[in-house]
């Protein structure tokens, strides 16, 4: 429990320090819920040969979230551009892996990384008011990195799509609003159309 209280203190003033530095790179103003940690958990695809791969992994919520579900740790790649966010979760979440890196270039990284089969890309990337070339660099490198039948999910803090999907040649589906998380979120399912 003084554990789980420790991490939450530094999560938080991780994620101050990075929200006042960077305002824009910060999807919301705190570190997102267990509520939706848990909604994109049972959103996603995978089976033990899978690999969950997490797009701006932040201070590590959701994927805590998706190792409470029981996704195993080895079976998680995260990606987080920043360098001090990185080095953080590398520490909270031990057997992870933690890949430093840009997520315009994930094709890139996980080739790197010598992964093979994704079942689910996670992106918590503010992709609101983001310029379009980069919205289109991140949802074409996480549709082309899926195994058939895998998906690509998006939690956003706005009530429609945040990118723009008939732009994108995709579509869109609301998977779940979450309610309790603040501010209230929308956990988004992208396919090809």
């Amino acid at each position: 429990m003084q554990e789980t209280r420790a991490w939450k203190l530094k999560e938080g003033e991780l994620f101050f320090r990075q929200w006042l530095r960077s305002p824009k790179s910060m999807g919301s103003v705190i570190p997102s819920s267990q509520a939706l940690a848990r909604a994109i958990a049972s959103a996603a695809v995978f089976n033990g040969d899978d690999m969950i791969i997490e797009l701006g992994g932040g201070t590590g919520a959701i994927t805590q979230g998706l190792i409470d579900v029981g996704i195993p740790r080895d079976r998680i790649v995260v990606i987080e551009l920043d360098a001090s966010m990185a080095e953080f979760l590398r520490a909270r979440l031990p057997g992870c892996r933690v890949v430093q890196g840009d997520a315009t270039r994930l094709n890139e990284l996980l080739a790197q990384e010598g992964v093979k089969r994704v079942g689910t890309v996670v992106s918590g990337l503010p992709m609101v008011g983001m310029p379009f070339e980069f919205q289109q660099a991140i949802i074409t490198q996480g549709m082309r990195v899926l195994r058939k039948g895998g998906t690509m999910l998006q939690y956003s803090y706005s009530p429609v799509s945040p990118v723009p999907t008939g732009k994108l040649g995709i579509k869109a589906r609301m998977m779940k609003y979450v309610f309790w998380n603040f501010p209230p979120a929308v956990v988004w399912r992208y396919e090809a159309v």
